[in-house]
């Protein structure tokens, strides 16, 4: 009864193991994930930014010199 009870638990640990492992290797997928959306998405805004305000600095003088 002894040896069955450890058996038991034993499984039990390894797949409590197992899943956490999943579980974490899932969340650390999700956070790489998520970092590398981020990292995209504020590159682009940043290249948006920078080619709004180059037109900008290319259009003011014209637009100062009409007036």
């Amino acid at each position: 009864f002894l040896a069955a009870f450890f058996l038991v638990a034993f499984f039990f640990l390894a797949a409590f193991l197992v899943a956490f492992f999943f579980l974490a290797a899932f969340f650390v997928a999700v956070f790489f994930l998520a970092a590398f959306f981020l990292a995209a998405f504020f590159l682009v805004a940043v290249f948006f930014f920078a080619a709004f305000f180059f037109f900008f600095a290319m259009a003011a003088p014209s637009s100062v010199r009409k007036v």
